[in-house]
């Protein structure tokens, strides 16, 4: 037992970890991981990547000095995961000498991964396994979890109208009925045929919640555009989801009035557009009556998605019940309320400690070493201020 106690190795600080970028996502200080693991999680947070541009980072450790959780916010800005423009990363820390798991997320992407949904996705897929041992199984379960929720936010969904027929001005009628006198069958309103040009080439992304591409853009023959040219790329998307290609020829879809996309959505979805969380467009093809909602994401509303209905209707308020100091972290009460579903749910919140200020000659190279890093580590310079969620096994 003693052998084994003397194998155990307690990093010093953030420093001690390598970082996995360029090559990878995963740090394996701990040496739980086969190799057939590490390249399944290096694989699906490279998926993330190349879809979401979400950077997710995978770290083992045998131990850490203070609280995982004041390791795991000082590690994540110090690498500084994710974007610096948009701080959407994730961070996957496993402490095997303290039995405890970390998911650390950055600023941007709390209300995508709230703390709610992180614990009651690490009780349900990965501390059951991790109780068993099965470290590798509970880490590419908590991987593909988070993968699946960040991928399931809904972008687009074509459907079929409800009965009755969308003229080219917009306005619903029923099925043949004439423009000046709804009782009297008149002549078919065809909407315009349009040509659809060849795109150029995409690298295969998902839309986001704004309904435009993320991840690399790129030009054919053209290497990485620049901004004029990314900006006609997304305009160019945009404009192609407004456009039926079920009709041949294509045809271009009509946007509905707020009154009319109503009956389109679901409750949840327009308790979203209530809250003004979300904006939903309802587009109709005059020619063969389908409709297409595009999603609009509000990124400032104040709303958070509910873990328990999926919806954005989940509103937070916080109080302090510890002060971070210099010698200890601290402690905020969270208490979250979906406007949709009714649930109520508390959980505690863990701060990082605050760093003591240095003299005038170390005190760059101090703050650096809080402050979001990106450059040498080979991620975005994204930073977190504490989100994310814990578990202890």
């Amino acid at each position: 037992m003693l052998a084994l106690l003397m194998l155990v190795f307690q990093v010093a600080s953030v420093t001690d970890i390598a970082s996995p970028r360029p090559t990878g996502w995963v740090t394996d200080q701990a040496a739980i991981l086969d190799d057939a693991t590490e390249a399944k999680l290096n694989a699906l947070a490279q998926r993330l990547f190349t879809s979401k541009g979400i950077e997710l980072a995978i770290v083992t450790v045998d131990d850490v000095p203070g609280t995982p959780k004041q390791f795991a916010t000082k590690l994540f800005n110090h690498w500084g995961i994710g974007a610096a423009q948009t701080n959407t990363g994730v961070l996957v820390l496993l402490v095997m000498g303290k039995r405890r798991l970390e998911v650390e997320t950055g600023t941007g992407i709390e209300a995508a991964l709230p703390a709610a949904w992180l614990a009651d996705m690490q009780a349900r897929d990965m501390v059951p396994r991790f109780k068993q041992k099965d470290f590798p199984g509970g880490l590419v379960a908590g991987v593909e979890a988070i993968s699946a929720h960040l991928g399931a936010a809904p972008g687009e969904s074509t459907s079929v109208a409800p009965p009755g027929e969308y003229r080219d001005d917009g306005t619903v009628v029923p099925a043949g009925a004439g423009a000046s006198d709804p009782g009297t069958p008149g002549p078919t309103v065809r909407s315009e045929p349009v040509r659809v040009p060849p795109p150029a080439y995409v690298a295969p992304v998902k839309d986001d919640d704004d309904g435009a591409p993320s991840g690399a853009i790129v030009g054919g023959g053209l290497g990485l555009l620049g901004l004029g040219g990314g900006a006609a790329l997304i305009a160019r998307h945009r404009r192609r989801r407004r456009i039926c290609t079920t009709c041949q020829p294509n045809r271009r879809m009509l946007p509905l009035d707020e009154v009319e996309d109503d009956k389109h959505l679901d409750e949840g979805q327009r308790k979203e557009e209530n809250l003004r969380s979300v904006d939903y467009e309802v587009l109709i093809c005059a020619g063969c009556q389908q409709s297409r909602t595009l999603r609009h994401n509000k990124w400032f509303s104040g709303y958070g998605t509910c873990s328990s209905c999926s919806y954005k209707t989940a509103s937070s308020d916080s109080r302090t019940i510890v002060h971070a100091t210099y010698d200890h972290g601290g402690q905020v009460e969270v208490t979250e309320r979906c406007m949709h579903c009714s649930r109520v749910h508390s959980y505690t919140r863990y701060t990082s400690q605050l760093t003591r200020p240095t003299s005038s000659t170390g005190s760059s190279s101090s703050s650096s070493s809080y402050s979001s890093g990106g450059g040498s580590s080979g991620f975005g310079g994204g930073s977190s201020s504490g989100g994310g969620a814990g578990s202890s096994w």
